[in-house]
């Protein structure tokens, strides 16, 4: 028995052959996508670029860096007198201010009792004493007398100084000192006044006064009318301010005999103050610093 199959008739596409109007249309599409994919090529190209670490010309102004202070040295603190504003990491005793002042190659420093100075170097922006520094020696609160020793030793081992303006930053460790550039106090406030020798200037150098000596001063009047002690012998002057400059009268004094530091000393003193005039005078307050031709005299002003 047979079985008859039925076949479907196979159905052959008819290939049709495409309008004009179609084959235009497909080469604008063909065309289309491909202009796309160079745009998309191009931005994303432009983005990369962008966002590369390597190229940091687009970047917002507003983020730069902006320029870091600079480390001082001794050309921009010639002359120079700064006072503490603020001090992180130590406390003061109260009612005190740090002073530091600048002249020739002396650093001074004081905090409310004693002024400490010496010969410094402004290394790399560290400040630092180059030989241990005198002291005024005045008797001071055993807490003033804690706090020089302290600035004793910061100064001894030196602080990193930067300077913007008129502002200074001395740091050490945790210790952080801002300070602040002052006027210098008209000269006529040292009428009035005792100075006390603290030092003595030669060629430019400034010196300690020897040990186991007395020191010598001088008690100004308000009306410049003065009494003297050369640390070996007494007498009288006068000072007077004429305009940026300091005046000593004729000095009278007695005629003990001195010897060794203590002859040094009085020949320093009237080298400066007998009938002689200034040529160089610093002045911040506490310190007075005076120099007549290539001699000198470092006062602490009380």
């Amino acid at each position: 028995m047979s079985t008859k199959t039925d076949t479907a008739p196979t159905a052959v596409a008819k290939m049709s052959r495409p309008r004009p109007g179609d084959v235009q249309m497909a080469g604008r599409r063909s065309m289309d996508v491909l202009v796309l994919g160079a745009v998309l090529v191009l931005v994303l190209g432009v983005l990369t670029g962008c966002g590369g670490s390597g190229d940091t010309s687009g970047d917002d102004p507003t983020t730069a860096s902006e320029s870091s202070p600079a480390a001082v040295d001794a050309a921009a603190l010639e002359g120079e007198t700064y006072e503490s504003t603020s001090v992180e990491g130590h406390d003061l005793v109260e009612g005190s201010t740090i002073q530091v002042a600048f002249e020739d190659d002396t650093m001074s420093v004081s905090a409310g009792c004693n002024t400490l100075f010496g010969p410094y170097a402004a290394t790399d922006g560290t400040l630092a004493w180059t030989e241990p520094p005198a002291s005024s020696m005045m008797a001071c609160s055993p807490e003033l007398d804690e706090q020089d020793r302290w600035l004793t030793d910061l100064f001894t081992n030196g602080m990193q100084g930067t300077g913007e303006g008129p502002t200074l930053t001395l740091t050490s460790g945790t210790v952080t000192i801002q300070l602040a550039s002052t006027s210098a106090p008209p000269l006529d406030t040292l009428l009035g006044k005792v100075w006390t020798v603290v030092g003595t200037i030669a060629d430019g150098a400034t010196a300690r006064l020897p040990v186991n000596t007395r020191r010598p001063w001088l008690t100004v009047g308000g009306d410049g009318l003065s009494r003297l002690f050369t640390g070996c012998n007494s007498g009288r002057t006068t000072v007077r301010v004429v305009d940026d400059q300091i005046a000593f009268g004729p000095a009278t004094v007695t005629r003990g005999r001195c010897q060794g530091a203590a002859r040094l000393n009085e020949e320093a003193v009237l080298a400066v103050v007998d009938d002689q005039t200034t040529d160089h005078v610093e002045f911040n307050g506490n310190v007075l610093i005076v120099t007549v031709g290539d001699k000198g005299l470092v006062f602490q002003i009380r």
